[in-house]
């Protein structure tokens, strides 16, 4: 409890003017520190996620996608996470799929595929149970889905850091 208290000291000492990384770990610190700075973490995301920063627009995306720091936002967690899967954030383009998988399988399955080439274990492992069930507009192929499987695995024990 101690450290979460000096983290958060620490972010609220760092100045304003920061980088986009600087400002993204600093809305971090914030986001995790409770109901209270939530609302201070969500406007630095929205400031960094504005200056280009992909993981403040992923970050971004998951407050407004399950109301933290203010209104619940479908529509605009979205949009932020697009913008984020755009920028490379493996965790995006999997959370972007799953978003989409009811109102557009295609585009679900190209961030599905994009999520699968940056060897995001979670994307890996859906893709795997989707060929074995011929489902989101996969051909059924237990082998394909053997594969996916196994490189689930493999990428979980070699996980990124996250955004």
């Amino acid at each position: 409890m101690k450290l979460a208290a000096w983290l958060l000291a620490a972010a609220l000492a760092a100045p304003v003017a920061a980088s986009a990384p600087d400002v993204t770990a600093r809305a971090k610190v914030l986001m995790r520190a409770g109901d209270a700075t939530q609302p201070q973490a969500r406007a630095l995301f929205a400031q960094a996620a504005g200056q280009g920063s992909g993981p403040a627009a992923y970050y971004l995306g998951l407050m407004l996608k399950n109301g933290m720091g203010g209104e619940r936002d479908d529509a605009a967690a979205l949009r932020s996470l697009e913008q984020a899967a755009r920028r490379g954030v493996a965790p995006a383009m999997f959370i972007l799929a799953n978003m989409l998988l009811e109102t557009d399988e295609e585009q679900a399955r190209f961030w599905l595929d994009a999520a699968c080439d940056a060897e995001y274990p979670e994307a890996l492992q859906q893709k795997s149970v989707a060929l074995a069930e011929g489902r989101m507009g996969y051909a059924h192929s237990e082998e394909q889905a053997n594969l996916y499987l196994k490189m689930a695995t493999h990428a979980m024990g070699h996980r990124a850091a996250e955004p």
